[in-house]
Order: structure tokens, then sequence, then C-alpha cells
């Protein structure tokens, strides 16, 4: 068999699958066998029902071993009948493999909801049911990874055995996995909320509902990686079989699915802020209106990153078809990918503030207003990833179709995207300061304004990576035109 450029990026996406797929169920048949062992040393008679619950992660390694065997069986490297992989199809197996790989690491969610529920069902035989089904919500994420990973297999020809992909469209493969994999750790918080509805559940039986309403919050970042993915693939051609040939669309749909995929990490925090709205809600009724509150204010970080992958894909025509992309219009849609997709985990530390704000405002109603000013303090991170993102697409010309920067300097654009996107991380210790904050002036009201200045004091270095953001941009004459 003749290795070639196209087989090397095939096997790197059958090895991705596998390999990445099998680290999320590793770790989270891992998480919910520990718990179960320690509840066997003292229940053995609980082996069996601990045994169901850790098999529930496992899939993920499943989907990623089809997939896998799907990308060799297909390319001829078990089997052999062929001469060589067309590079837009090693691209289009690479996408196959992120897909399904990135996505198999919900199973650590799944392994956090499974471990809750081996505890819980411990306590109560009858537990088991309820727990089952919080520990199966973050398989969702991994059946959009494979779902994803079947159609860019089926739709660029590679199970078929008829070709019908570009380079564009190969690379394009490559952003639906981005947009739908990295999306797909939405499930570890989803494992979160999850393990502390199952643990209200068992507690209180009547809290049920609720802790679903809440288990299920941070799906959406997940669909959202899943209708760009969708997205990218009908506006590229692949679903209709008449492919995209301007290999710039293709990088413009590696910047969509970072920017979607990354800030879809956003459900992390949401997690954590959902969690306990769940533990809240079981304790004091009145606090599941509130407790929802909290939980879907990290949601907008996600919106940020569905908001300018939309964007790109209509300032450089692709949902049109009107295509008038240039090498420097595609990589400055990684850019701006990298900007408002890593800016947007900074719903983590947002998260982190809800939940003590949550927890606060059951105790003490009045709580609510205050709770929520601390909790806000770290979506500045994420409007400036956004900002950098839409200055990127405005003075490259994206946004009015007349792109005048040069390949060179699209390039060098995904400088200001890293340093504005991670300087925006900051916000973790940010919400870390303010949910101390919310402790403090839950405590003494006068500790309010004292412990703002605290917690403002982590976005001096967000406020870096914007500043050097801007001169990048200065400097590679983005604003000069």
């Amino acid at each position: 068999m003749a290795v070639d450029a196209g087989l090397v990026l095939a096997v790197i996406g059958a090895g991705l699958a596998v390999g990445l797929a099998a680290i999320g169920s590793g770790i989270g048949v891992g998480i919910a066998g520990a718990t179960g062992a320690g509840v066997i040393a003292v229940r053995p008679e609980k082996f069996g029902k601990a045994i169901v619950f850790q098999a529930v992660p496992q899939t993920q390694g499943m989907y990623g071993l089809l997939v896998a065997v799907l990308i060799l069986l297909s390319t001829g490297v078990i089997g052999g009948g062929t001469e060589g992989v067309p590079l837009p199809l090693g691209l289009a197996a690479l996408g196959a493999g992120l897909a399904a790989g990135i996505s198999g690491l919900s199973a650590i969610g799944q392994g956090i909801a499974a471990s809750a529920g081996i505890a819980a069902t411990a306590e109560r035989d009858e537990a088991m049911g309820k727990s089952l089904i919080f520990a199966v919500i973050p398989e969702t994420q991994a059946i959009y990874g494979l779902l994803v990973a079947i159609l860019i297999m089926a739709f660029t020809g590679l199970l078929t055995g008829s070709p019908v992909a570009t380079e564009a469209t190969g690379l394009a493969a490559i952003g639906c996995g981005l947009a739908v994999g990295i999306a797909g750790l939405s499930a570890i918080g989803q494992g979160i909320a999850a393990a502390a509805g199952t643990a209200a559940a068992a507690e209180h039986e009547g809290s049920f509902g609720k802790g679903l309403v809440f288990a299920v919050i941070p799906e959406t970042q997940a669909i959202y990686g899943l209708l760009v993915a969708i997205l990218i693939m009908a506006f590229t051609g692949m679903i209709a079989g008449d492919p995209v040939g301007d290999i710039a669309i293709g990088f413009a749909a590696i910047g969509c699915g970072f920017a979607v995929g990354l800030a879809g990490i956003s459900a992390i925090g949401q997690g954590i802020a959902a969690a306990a709205g769940s533990a809240a809600s079981a304790e004091h009724e009145g606090s599941f209106g509130k407790g929802l509150v909290f939980s879907v204010v990290p949601e907008t970080q996600a919106i940020y990153g569905l908001l300018v992958a939309i964007l790109i894909m209509a300032f450089t025509g692709m949902i049109t078809r009107d295509l008038t992309a240039t090498l420097a219009a595609g990589f400055a849609s990684i850019a701006c990918g990298f900007a408002v997709g890593f800016a947007g985990i900074s719903a983590i530390g947002q998260g982190i503030a809800a939940s003590a704000g949550i927890a606060a405002t059951a105790e003490k109603e009045e709580m609510f207003g205050k709770g929520l000013v601390f909790t806000v303090i770290p979506e500045t991170q994420a409007i400036y990833g956004l900002l950098v993102a839409i200055l990127i697409m405005a003075f490259t010309g994206m946004i009015t179709r007349d792109v005048t920067a040069t390949a060179a300097a699209g390039l060098a654009a995904i400088g200001s995207g890293f340093a504005v996107g991670l300087a925006g991380l900051s916000a973790i210790g940010q919400g870390m300061t303010a949910a101390s904050g919310i402790g403090a002036t839950a405590q003494r009201e006068g500790a309010m304004g004292p412990s703002l200045i605290f917690a403002v004091m982590a976005e001096t270095f967000a406020i870096f990576g914007l500043l050097v953001a801007i001169l990048i941009m200065f400097g590679i004459g983005l604003f000069g035109g």
C-alpha cells in the first residue's frame, strides 16, 4: 500500500477516535469503579448494581473503536484494496476521528453521574432507576459526535467508496469534528449537575423533576456544536454532493468549529451552578426559580461562540454560496474562533460564583441581587473575546465582504485570538474571589464593597490580553486597512 498524505491523515484520525474516546471511558469507568469499590467494602451485596453503573461510561470507547475501524476499512488500511487515499478523504477521516474522539471524553461527566448513582443506590435500592436516568443524560454528547463522524464519512464518500470531497470540504469536515467534539465536553458540566440531582432525588423524591431540569441545562452547548457541524456540512455542499472548492472556506469552517466548540466548554461552569441549584431546590422549594436564573448566566459565553460561528459563515459567503473568502479571511476566521472560544471558558469562573450565589440566596432571599452582581463580573473576559473577534472581522474586511488584508496578516491575527482568549481564563480566578465575596456579603452587608474590589483585581490580566490583541492588530496593519 502506498503511504501518502491522505493515508497519514486518515490513520491519525482513526487513532484519535479510539484513543481520545478510550481516555474518556477509562476515566469515567474509573471514577464510577472507585465509588463502587468503596461501597462493596461495606455492602458486598451491592456489587451487581454498582457494576451496572460502571458500565454506563463504556459506550464512548465503543463508539471511538467503531469509527476507527470504519476509517481503517474504508481507506483500505485493513482489508487492502487501495493504492492510496486522496488528501480530501484523509482530511475528512481526520474530522470524523476528532468528532468521535473528543466527544468521547464526555464519558468523564457520565462517570461523575454514575458514581453518584452508585452512592445513592447503596443507601436505597429504589434510587437505582432515577439514578440511571441521570447517569445516561451525558451520553447524548457522544451520540452527537458519533452521528457527525458517520455523516462526514458518508457525505464525503469514505463509506461508499465514491469520493466526492474536495480539499475545502475535507478541511470543513475538521471544522465539523471540532464543533461537535469540543462542545461535547459540555457533558462534564452535565455530569456534575446530574450527580447533584441524583443525590438530591435520593434524599427528597419530589426533587427528581427539578433535578432533571438543572441536569439538562448544560446540554445546550452540545446542541450548538451539533447545529454548527450540520450547517457546515450543508453550506459547504457536503450533504448535497456539490462540494465547494475554495480552500479558504475550509479554513473558515475550522474557525467556526473552534468558536462554538471551545465556547461550549462554558457548560462546565453552567454545570457547577446547576449542581448548586439542584441541591438548593431540594432543601428550599422556593429556590428553584432563582437557581435557574443563576444557572443560565454562564450560557452567554456559548451564545457568543455560536454567534461568531454564524457570522463567519455569513461574512465568508458560506451561507449564500456567494463565496468571497480569501485565505486571509479563512485564517482570520480561525483567529476569531480562538478569541471568542477560549474566552468563553471564563464561564467556569462564572459558574463558581453563581453556585455561591445560589447557596447564599437559598438562605437569605435578599442576597439574590447582590449575588448576581458578583456572578456577572467574570463575564467581561468573554466580552473582550467577542469584541476582538468582531474587530478582526471588521478590519480584515470580512464584514464588508471586501477583504484587503494579506494571508500573512490573517494568519498573524491568530496571535490576537490567543492573547485575548487565553487571558480570558483569568475569569476562573475571578470567579473564586467573587464566590468568597458572596459568602462575606451574606455574613456582613458592609463587606460587599471591599469584596468587589478583591473580585475585580483579576480583571487586569484579561485587560493585558485585550491590550496585546489590539497591539498585534495595529502592528500587522489591520487597523490601517
